[in-house]
Parts: structure tokens; sequence; C-alpha cells
């Protein structure tokens, strides 16, 4: 019997979001950003109470909040990505133009699609268009982080005609993303990782070798299936016994 054209896009993504979700990732750093803090501490009573109420700034609080408990393990269901999305869009509903609110929207949306990969055939053009608005609307945010999680979607996404995958696309948001906060040890890393799989290993290790010296690097990070080759190419082999 022959499977579907759609089924088998469906079971690509449900191995590609799987493959994502196993990866492992160093804590964020705290953003301070005019409109909400991210990655700070909180808990899911936090998240809930916040998205019970009318308040803008409570919404946003609590899209926040639900970013921050995934991004630091404390939850792992499908069910808050859902819950977190609501609330996020609850807000921007009223607030259009908040590119942060966008941005966290994006986050969750990405959260949801490992979490459940079946659903990550239609879940990539909304994570792609909110993470869009947001480099429109707040490129800054999160050290640029609207530019760098465009990178990394254009770069282990399944190119054309399964997915939105562009080494190119890949190339000029992480380029971007470090002009942006030259300082943050993630853009150099994912800039070198793209820079990698367009063949140039000299500019690839140059990236590499500014992630090692920023102020916020975590080496936790370099645990990160993402950046593997990137290490195999650009660490230096070690000496012959004598």
């Amino acid at each position: 019997m022959k499977l579907s054209f759609r089924f088998m896009l469906i079971l690509f993504f449900g191995l590609f979001f799987s493959s994502c979700a196993a990866q492992t990732n160093a804590p964020m750093p705290v953003y301070k950003d005019k409109e909400v803090s991210l990655w700070k501490s909180c808990s899911i009573k936090d998240a809930e109470s916040l998205g019970a109420s009318t308040k803008d700034a409570d919404l946003l609080e609590s899209v926040a909040c639900y970013a921050s408990l995934f991004e630091s393990g404390t939850v792992d269901k499908t069910k808050y990505a859902e819950a977190g999305q609501k609330v996020a869009k609850a807000y921007l509903k009223k607030n259009p133009k908040s590119g942060v609110g966008h941005y966290l929207y994006a986050y969750l949306v990405g959260k949801h699609a490992q979490l459940s990969p079946l659903s990550g055939l239609d879940l990539v053009p909304i994570l792609e268009q909110e993470a869009l608005l947001a480099v429109k609307l707040s490129p800054e945010v999160d050290f640029a982080g609207p530019d760098r999680m465009l990178g990394e979607l254009y770069l282990e996404a399944p190119g054309a005609p399964l997915s939105v995958g562009s080494l190119s696309k890949s190339l000029k948001h992480f380029e971007t993303s470090v002009k942006v906060a030259p300082d943050f040890y993630l853009n150099h890393l994912g800039y070198g990782a793209a820079l990698l799989e367009d063949d140039d290993k000299k500019n690839a290790c140059v990236q590499y070798n500014t992630a090692l010296k920023s102020k916020s690097f975590n080496k936790k990070s370099l645990e990160n299936d993402t950046y593997k080759k990137l290490i195999g190419a650009c660490q230096k082999a070690p000496a012959p016994k004598k």
C-alpha cells in the first residue's frame, strides 16, 4: 500500500522534531526587555494565574513565564505549550505590534512542534511567520533572538519542497544576529554552524573562537547537536604522544 505524500511528510517531521527535542542547551541568561523580562524563574501557578488576568502586562508576563518553564525544563507537556500559545494570541490580538509577544509566541509554537512532532508540518509556517514579525518589530529582543531563531529554523529544517529550510536564509539571519548582538555567543555559534555547512571552514572557526571568548559563553551549549560538526572542525587535534 502506498503512503500518501502528506503522511510521508508528517513522518519526516516527526523524526526531525524528535531530533531537535533531544538537543541539550545551556540555560538562557535573563533578558530585560522594555515590556517584560525573559527567562526569569517562575511557576506553573504564576503562568496560569497571570494568564487569567485581563491586563495586557499580566498576559505578556504569563507568556514569558510559560516560555521560561520550557527553557528551564520544568515543564515538557504539549498542554502547557498550547496554554501559552492561547494566552499569547489573546495578548497579540490587542497588541499586534509587540515584537517580544510575537517572539515568545514563535518560541512556544516551536516547543509545541517538538513535543508533538506530527503537528510540525502545520506549525512550521506559523513559527516562521511569527519570528519574521518579531524581526521586523523588535530585532534586538533576547540578544537578537528573532534572527537567531530563524537562522536555526532555516539551518535545521528540511529544504523545499518538504519545508522552509534554506542555507542562504540561515546565513543571512545569523549574520544579522551577530551584528545586532555581537557579544552574545549563541549568535556566533549558530553563524559558525551555518558557515560550515556552506563549506567556509575558515570563517566558521572564526565565529566559533569568537563565541568561546565571549563573556556570556556557557560551555554546556556545546552539547547541542547543532554544534558538534562545528566543534569537530574547529578544535585543534591533540598533539601526538611521544
